[in-house]
């Protein structure tokens, strides 16, 4: 997978993984928005939360993306870029299959998340009630270790970036797609509720995302028929 591909595929991993990201998330925006004390306009401070969970996502790419090169240097370049391309192509066809027939088969990576929001979830108090723009981009950030399947499915496509550059800008692009399901979800329960709940969209956006992880696969079929 290119890196014009990974982006895209990541872009659109955050944006029809919409419905997951409101079904972790939602509760987390709505307690952001119970806990606010100070002034301000609504929408900055929504802003704000976000740029905090960027800031944590560009984090986990940049790490993942640094990760990935040491991987493909040790294991070989062909060898270990394919084996981190299997692994993101498996783990985006999981997201499909659970978004289309809500199949659970990314749980695990929730699982393998837990460690990391066990330890930064304490802090959160820290930042609560939410009374400033600084306290704003701490819980943002905060935020973005809860052990979600699909932004860790997103950290396994950084790792393929080959750099940690580029593994920050896959996580960028994966918060981008993320940004307008998250938005809604401050701005309207009851929308978040009846998107949600639309068996069509998510029909939609299993299939597509099963179609991209289909195409990170690709060059593994040929890499495979190369080595018989």
């Amino acid at each position: 997978m290119n890196d014009q591909l990974l982006i895209s595929a990541a872009f659109l991993a955050g944006f029809f993984g919409g419905t997951h990201c409101i079904g972790m998330c939602g509760a987390i925006v709505v307690l952001f928005e119970q806990q606010h004390t100070g002034s301000g306009n609504m929408w900055v401070r929504r802003g704000l939360y976000n740029i905090g969970r960027l800031g944590f996502y560009a984090l986990l790419g940049t790490v993942a993306g640094a990760g990935g090169a040491i991987i493909t240097r040790v294991a070989g370049l062909n060898t270990g870029l394919m084996i981190l391309r299997l692994v993101a192509g498996l783990l985006v066809i999981a997201i499909g299959l659970n978004l289309i027939f809500n199949w659970s088969a990314i749980r695990f990576l929730e699982q393998a998340g837990a460690g990391i929001w066990r330890r930064l979830s304490p802090l959160a108090r820290h930042f609560l009630p939410i009374t400033t723009p600084l306290s704003s981009l701490a819980a943002g950030f905060i935020w973005g270790a809860l052990p979600c399947g699909l932004v860790y499915s997103a950290v396994a496509m950084a790792a393929t970036s080959g750099s940690a550059t580029n593994g920050a800008f896959v996580m960028l692009a994966f918060w981008a797609g993320t940004l307008p399901a998250l938005i809604l979800a401050g701005a309207s329960a009851e929308r978040l509720t009846r998107w949600k709940s639309n068996k069509a969209f998510r029909r939609v956006a299993g299939t597509v995302m099963i179609v991209i992880g289909l195409l990170a696969l690709m060059p593994l079929t040929k890499y495979i028929a190369s080595s018989i």
